[in-house]
């Protein structure tokens, strides 16, 4: 075996000139990735419905210049579609998409998260706690929209790959769903069946389409959050103080675990990974019952 060539964190995380589309990006989980991405030389695109939260977003955390907005309802095609053609007019390619935007509803009042025996009265608040068209709504977002947000982006991420400019040995185009933890709990006390369900459902897809676009070395890869600030899990936890039966760690995720996660996914050094389901939950998963 030959002698292993120099190894340095910054060729192995380099996201230099890597473009990048982040749904949900203007709050969160995907603005962490977008700064984390952008500050360390990639270009960002920022979709989603507030153009003027994403604006800011982008004003706010762009260290070059280079998180750019585009306002985009990833469940119209139509909007998806415009906002491929804008992505494909001015670069003419991507090499990363992360499919991050998502909605939580139907969530489970305290009665129906523990053991009652009247029966009436815990049947009557799993039917009260949304409609039919809020469980829609949950996959429609959730699941649906990712499959078809990969699909319009398919082109670029090919041309991602199949550019003349590509360095050697680089990592080959990737997707990157969002899950939860959520999508492997089968306890009582989850938040959302409805929001679990539908996450289980997109990790699924995710680890289906590191097969399916194999043949265009397209790769496909899943992060699965526990607790990390957002709109969505602003009223969850006392920030504060977090204990050890909420996150066995006693803290919510940061833009550092975040960021670290998602260099590490779109450089070389995590070239190799496919397929993969990537837990970042501070060991909250190990708290409950679940099919991980």
């Amino acid at each position: 075996m030959p002698p292993y060539p120099e190894l340095r964190a910054t060729k192995l995380f380099d996201v230099s000139g890597l473009v990048a589309v982040v749904t949900g990006g203007g709050t969160g989980l995907g603005l962490m990735m977008a700064t984390a991405l952008e500050n360390n030389g990639a270009i960002v695109y920022v979709l989603g419905r507030r153009l003027d939260v994403l604006e800011k977003a982008a004003t706010e955390n762009s260290k070059h210049g280079n998180i750019i907005a585009i306002q985009c309802d990833i469940t119209a095609r139509e909007s998806l579609l415009n906002a491929v053609e804008l992505i494909k007019q001015q670069r003419g390619y991507i090499d990363l998409l992360i499919n991050n935007a998502g909605v939580a509803r139907h969530t489970l009042p305290q009665v129906a998260t523990e053991t009652s025996s009247d029966v009436t009265l815990f049947q009557q608040s799993l039917w009260n706690i949304g409609s039919v068209e809020d469980w829609a709504t949950t996959f429609t977002t959730n699941v649906t929209a990712v499959y078809y947000t990969t699909v319009a982006f398919l082109e670029l991420l090919h041309l991602g790959n199949a550019r003349n400019t590509k360095s050697p040995g680089a990592p080959s185009s990737q997707v990157v769903t969002v899950g939860s933890v959520a999508a492997f709990r089968r306890d009582a006390r989850t938040l959302s069946l409805s929001y679990g369900l539908s996450k289980s459902a997109v990790t699924h897809l995710a680890k289906t389409l590191a097969n399916v676009l194999l043949p265009w070395n397209i790769r496909s890869n899943v992060i699965a959050p526990g607790i990390y600030p957002s709109e969505m899990t602003a009223s969850l936890v006392n920030w504060d103080n977090i204990s050890a039966e909420v996150v066995p760690m006693r803290r919510a995720g940061s833009i550092d675990d975040m960021g670290g996660l998602i260099l590490f996914l779109a450089s070389r050094a995590g070239a190799y990974v496919n397929g993969g389901v990537h837990l970042t939950d501070g060991g909250r998963l190990g708290l409950f019952a679940s099919t991980f």
